[in-house]
């Protein structure tokens, strides 16, 4: 094990520099049939929802029991499964939704202006939905992507309805295996925006308030090779580069 990172002094709180960056904010937008194609992102809005989601990932453990050992010992625990799932309170009420927590099939209606919608006997593989995206926000603005796979909608279908209050639908979305995935363990992808690098824009009169070294110092850390045998050439040299107008970048 590393010793970590020199601490000079304890702190009082777990507050750093990046904080304010990595916070989660908001409630995460949820879309089924999620891909990524050509740079752009495709899928369908899965519905509006109250009360955010809900996403959940764990695993089960076993403890080997060992003669003489009567407290938990490092190493001796083994990944038994997991489990993995998307829990929300959607207010939509679409026939999708109705599909998908009903495991229902369309039949033909007797009376106009209707659809009819029965729950059947079997699960059929179009039951399942191919993916379920959890899309949360960081508090600058990235955006966190929780994608899991072959999901069934297994909480059932309960709609709770009252005078001037909205109904709410509670679903669960639990993730599966498929058959050619490794059946050790479940789909389920998290998609973590890498930090975003600010890239400081010098101006000319930025420049002119630098000395010549640290001039020099940035154009090297930034791989640029300025020339001119005084400070305005220099200058000349490292705005040509940085604004693509000349030289390396």
């Amino acid at each position: 094990m590393g010793k970590g990172k020199l601490i000079e002094k304890f702190k009082k709180s777990g507050i750093t520099a990046s904080t304010p960056k990595n916070m989660l904010i908001n409630a995460a937008v949820l879309y089924a049939n999620l891909n990524y194609e050509d740079g752009k992102w495709y899928g369908d809005l899965l519905g509006a929802t109250s009360g955010g989601a809900k996403v959940h990932v764990s695993s089960d453990f076993e403890d080997i029991e060992v003669d003489g050992a009567i407290v938990k010992v490092r190493g001796m625990t083994l990944k038994q499964g997991e489990e993995a799932y998307i829990e929300a309170n959607l207010i939509e009420m679409t026939p999708e939704i109705l599909q998908m927590t009903m495991v229902a099939e369309q039949m033909d209606a007797k009376i106009p202006g209707y659809d009819l919608y029965t729950t059947k006997a079997l699960l059929e593989d179009s039951d399942y939905i191919d993916n379920i995206a959890a899309i949360g926000t960081l508090s600058d603005g990235r955006e966190i992507i929780v994608i899991m796979e072959n999901m069934l909608c297994t909480s059932g279908f309960e709609a709770d309805t009252k005078n001037k209050d909205k109904s709410v639908l509670k679903c669960k979305f639990e993730c599966s295996a498929g058959f050619e995935d490794a059946h050790d363990t479940l789909p389920v992808f998290v998609y973590y925006p890498q930090q975003k690098e600010t890239v400081v824009i010098y101006t000319e009169d930025m420049l002119t308030s630098m000395t010549v070294a640290d001039l020099e110092k940035i154009a090297e850390a930034r791989g640029y090779t300025i020339t001119g045998s005084n400070k305005e050439e220099k200058i000349a040299s490292f705005l040509e580069q940085q604004n693509g107008t000349g030289g390396n970048e």
